[in-house]
C-alpha cells in the first residue's frame, strides 16, 4: 500500500492531468458539465498534497541551513539524491516510462489544446463521431509519447553531466 501511495505522490500532476482530460471528454460527449467540478476537486487535492510536502521541505531546509548551506547547495543536494535513484532505473526506463508515458500524456493534453485553438472547426469534426475523438486522442498521444521520449533522452544527457559535475571532485 505504501508503494502505491508513494507512486501517487510522485506522479500526482500526471494523474491530475489524466483525470482532467477524461472529465473533458465526458463533458464533450455526454454534456454532463463535470469538467469544471473535476478541475476544482483535483486542484484541492493537489494543494493539500503540496502543503504537506512543503512542511517537510521547510523543516529539512531549516536543519540544513543551520549547517551553513545555501539555497543553491540545498538544490544541488536534492538533485544528486533524486538523480541517483533515477539513474538506477536506467536510460531506457527513464525515457520510455517517465518521458514517453507520463510526460507524453502531458504533451498530449498540450497538443490537444493547441490543435483546438489553431485548427478552426476541429471541435465540430471531433464531436461529430466518437471515432474522430478517439483518433484525435490517439494521434495526439502518439505525438506526445514520441516528443516525451526525445525530450527525456536529452534531459538524461544534461542531468548526467550535471550529476558528474556535482559529484566528481576533479570537475
Amino acid at each position: 500500500m505504501e508503494k502505491y501511495i508513494h507512486f501517487i505522490k510522485k506522479h500526482r500532476f500526471d494523474i491530475l492531468v489524466a483525470c482532467s482530460v477524461i472529465a473533458f471528454c465526458i463533458d464533450v460527449f455526454f454534456k454532463m458539465h463535470t469538467f469544471s467540478l473535476t478541475i476544482f476537486a483535483l486542484y484541492l487535492m493537489g494543494y493539500a498534497a503540496d502543503s504537506e510536502r512543503s512542511k517537510t521541505n521547510i523543516e529539512e531546509r531549516k536543519r540544513l541551513e543551520l549547517k551553513g548551506l545555501t539555497k543553491e547547495d540545498l538544490k544541488n543536494i536534492e538533485f544528486v539524491k533524486s538523480w541517483e535513484e533515477i539513474r538506477k532505473k536506467g536510460l531506457i526506463k527513464y525515457s520510455l516510462i517517465d518521458g514517453g508515458i507520463f510526460f507524453g500524456f502531458v504533451l498530449c493534453f498540450v497538443y490537444s489544446i493547441l490543435s483546438i485553438i489553431i485548427i478552426k472547426n476541429l471541435m465540430n469534426t471531433i464531436s461529430a463521431d466518437p471515432s474522430n475523438m478517439l483518433s484525435f486522442i490517439g494521434y495526439t498521444y502518439i505525438a506526445g509519447v514520441i516528443s516525451g521520449i526525445i525530450v527525456f533522452r536529452f534531459l538524461w544527457i544534461y542531468n548526467e553531466q550535471k550529476f558528474i559535475r556535482l559529484t566528481d571532485p576533479l570537475h
